[in-house]
């Protein structure tokens, strides 16, 4: 399937006419299912790389949803004695998500070595001025070419690193998980935490209206043949406009989430050598 061009179809969570409390519920499902595979062993080993390499340890999440997998990441990277402070941040921010994780950290992580904050204003992933390693997880592949070029080119443009992780393009994967988020939704909904209104809404469009099981299989299925393959990642990197100033490594973690991987840590000359900063 690496060798197949990307189809770019729309998934439902991304249409405007979807309702923001729909999207907000699958977005949650998406952030316990991370929870739920313990995606963080895996999603971790790039951002670690990337913070081997050089990359700052403030990590500016770009299109957090409800929160993502970087706050599991942070706490995993913590146990290895890697602190890094977080920013989430999106276009829509879930402002009371991204609450609920700060104070999760702040329980589970109270040292100050490692933080949690947000911005609570849209940020824009094409045109970031917040300093610190740009992260996207699990995102990526819902830009097209063209604007997906263009937060790489802000990346390289404001000098900052960046770290892309996103699932393999696999026939393996499409053609087996979304049978397997689509059953994560169904068992989990009873245990999402959520206030009681948006807890009762998310049991109904599970089991008696099942949108949500719906929304999860569809988009599932679309997310995969959207995904970028290791080529495209390539070419793209190559066309930005100062290329050479970064050091790019594109790879895939071996596991059962199949991640894969785009690491930009910008270079700095001295003295005639070229190293990461």
């Amino acid at each position: 399937m690496e060798s197949l061009p990307r189809i770019d179809f729309v998934e439902l969570h991304d249409l405007d006419r979807t309702p923001a409390v729909l999207r907000t519920l699958h977005t949650e499902s998406i952030t316990f299912i991370y929870r739920l595979t313990d995606a963080a062993r895996e999603y971790s080993r790039p951002l670690s790389l990337a913070l081997r390499q050089g990359a700052d340890h403030r990590i500016v999440d770009l299109c957090a949803g409800s929160g993502g997998p970087v706050p599991l990441i942070q706490r995993r990277l913590h146990r290895e004695g890697i602190h890094t402070h977080v920013t989430l941040t999106d276009l829509v921010p879930n402002v009371r998500a991204f609450q609920r994780v700060q104070a999760e950290n702040r329980r589970l992580l109270p040292d100050s070595c490692c933080s949690v904050d947000y911005v609570s204003e849209p940020v824009d992933a094409t045109d970031c001025r917040v300093e610190g390693t740009r992260t996207i997880y699990g995102a990526f592949h819902h830009f097209p070419p063209p604007l997906a070029g263009r937060m790489l080119q802000n990346a390289v443009d404001t000098r900052q690193p960046i770290v892309v992780v996103d699932t393999k393009r696999s026939f393996l994967y499409v053609l087996l998980f979304p049978f397997l988020t689509t059953l994560a939704v169904l068992l989990s909904a009873p245990f999402q935490r959520n206030p009681v209104p948006r807890y009762l809404l998310r049991l109904v469009l599970t089991y008696l209206v099942p949108v949500l099981p719906f929304m999860m299989f569809f988009d599932s299925v679309v997310s995969f043949l959207r995904m970028y393959g290791r080529a495209e990642l390539r070419r793209m990197v190559d066309g930005l406009a100062g290329t050479e100033s970064f050091t790019w490594t594109i790879g895939v973690e071996p596991g059962f989430t199949g991640a894969q991987y785009l690491i930009g840590v910008p270079l700095h000359v001295e003295g005639g050598l070229t190293r990461a900063e």
